[in-house]
């Protein structure tokens, strides 16, 4: 190695450091180079020797300590960053990195940077939060057949996080970041904190996102009912379906789409959606179970079903004045569903005398006009009186008059168009018959 070139890094290196020493004068750009060319052209000296002399090497590691302990006043009258993509230098050079040297030394000794390590740290707790869920909300909806806006609603905030995660587990991703916060003039002292924060609020967001789940599980199923309203089973299914993907608890979201299956005739895929509706207490899919239970002559499970659901019943009248008029509404036609369906299970049991107490309330409630019009199928009640009367007092008048107002309420329903189960048209049938004699 020549030793002019060692000495004259020496040099250069050590009139700067005392004019810095003397005049606190920062070396010009001129000089500053001179260096960093030197320092190039030593290293590839290193490379080329064939030996290497002990005091060469300790001299360099001497004169390289001395240029990284006071890289901010010397390199300040030059951009290295400018230099680096004019005449693209490896990270191995570092002496055209003595900006970074500068940058990290002001990160360390910032009082603000003291607890960077801890802000990093929950910022890497709350991106993988946040990409598992980002992940979560992704399959909820992409693989379904959600509407457009609650889509958008899910979808666009995981790709942005995912994009986050990104920007802050690659290297070109930190240094893209970095940049954006120079540009809007953020001190670097402020950029883990900057960071941590854009995470947590990804995180509220798409917190906000998971916690709406019932909502937006709502709105599916409102769109469900509209179409099966619409007679569009399949599409009302779909709707259903998605609603309780995103919402298992959403108990209308099963009960409705069990009323789709009896209405596509997939009685087994009703009767779960009817059971999981009990579960959570859904009162309506007491009788709604309790009836294909009757029809399937299991008797026993229906009653035991019904007497549940009466229990429910019970507890809801004990605050009934704090019920809104559509709840209470509710609160009669359900009841009369449920010593309707009572009363059937036990009529079929031959129990006739528990199958009239049953009866009787429930066609008081047929009989009331404010409520008549909002049962399901109000003559019901009346049929199944009409043959308990047929085995146990066949002479009696109310016989008939029983018999009559089946017939009337269930051909009542037809005019308007309504559709009726296989049991009314039977009891249909039987009105007619007895009433022809």
């Amino acid at each position: 190695m020549k030793v002019t070139l060692l000495k004259h890094y020496q040099n250069t290196l050590e009139q700067s450091l005392e004019k810095l020493k003397v005049s606190n004068t920062s070396p010009s750009k001129q000089e500053i180079l001179e260096i960093l060319l030197t320092r190039d052209a030593l290293n590839k000296e290193l490379s080329n020797e064939i030996k290497l002399y002990a005091s060469t090497i300790l001299k360099i590691e001497e004169l390289d300590i001395k240029l990284r302990e006071n890289p901010k006043k010397l390199i300040l009258n030059i951009n290295l960053a400018e230099y680096r993509k004019i005449f693209p230098k490896s990270r191995e050079s570092w002496w055209w990195y003595l900006d970074n040297i500068v940058e990290e030394k002001a990160k360390k000794s910032h009082p603000w940077n003291r607890f960077d390590w801890f802000f990093r740290g929950v910022r890497g707790i709350s991106l993988i939060g946040n990409i598992a869920l980002s992940l979560t909300l992704a399959r909820l909806w992409i693989f379904s057949s959600t509407s457009d806006f609650i889509a958008a609603a899910a979808i666009v905030p995981s790709i942005l996080s995912l994009l986050q995660a990104q920007s802050e587990l690659t290297e070109t991703g930190k240094k893209g970041f970095d940049k954006v916060l120079e540009k809007v003039k953020i001190p670097q002292y402020f950029h883990e904190k900057v960071k941590l924060v854009s995470s947590l609020l990804m995180t509220g967001l798409l917190l906000g996102i998971w916690l709406n789940l019932p909502f937006f599980s709502h709105r599916e199923k409102l769109a469900g009912q509209k179409l099966q309203d619409q007679e569009k089973l399949a599409s009302a299914e779909k709707k259903y379906l998605q609603a309780i993907k995103l919402d298992a608890d959403n108990l209308d979201a099963h009960y409705n789409l069990a009323t789709v299956y009896e209405e596509l005739q997939d009685f087994e895929n009703a009767k779960k959606q009817y059971i999981i509706a009990t579960k959570g207490g859904f009162l309506d899919a007491y009788n709604n179970l309790a009836y294909w239970y009757i029809r399937e002559n299991k008797n026993g499970e229906a009653i035991d079903l019904l007497n549940q659901g009466l229990q429910l019943l019970e507890e809801k009248e004990q605050n009934f004045e704090g019920l809104t008029e559509q709840e209470k509404l509710n609160f009669w036609t359900q009841k009369y569903s449920i010593f309707k369906n009572l009363a059937w299970a036990r009529f079929k049991q031959k129990r006739y005398d528990d199958s009239v107490a049953y009866l009787l309330p429930a066609i008081a409630i047929a009989k009331n006009s404010k409520y008549q019009e909002h049962i399901r199928n109000p003559g019901a009640a009346f049929c199944i009186y009409s043959q308990v009367l047929s085995k146990t007092d066949k002479s009696s008048s109310k016989v008939k008059e029983n018999w009559q107002q089946c017939r009337q309420l269930i051909e009542s329903r037809l005019d308007a168009g309504e559709a009726i189960n296989a049991e009314e048209d039977g009891w249909l049938y039987e009105a007619k018959q007895q009433l022809n004699k």
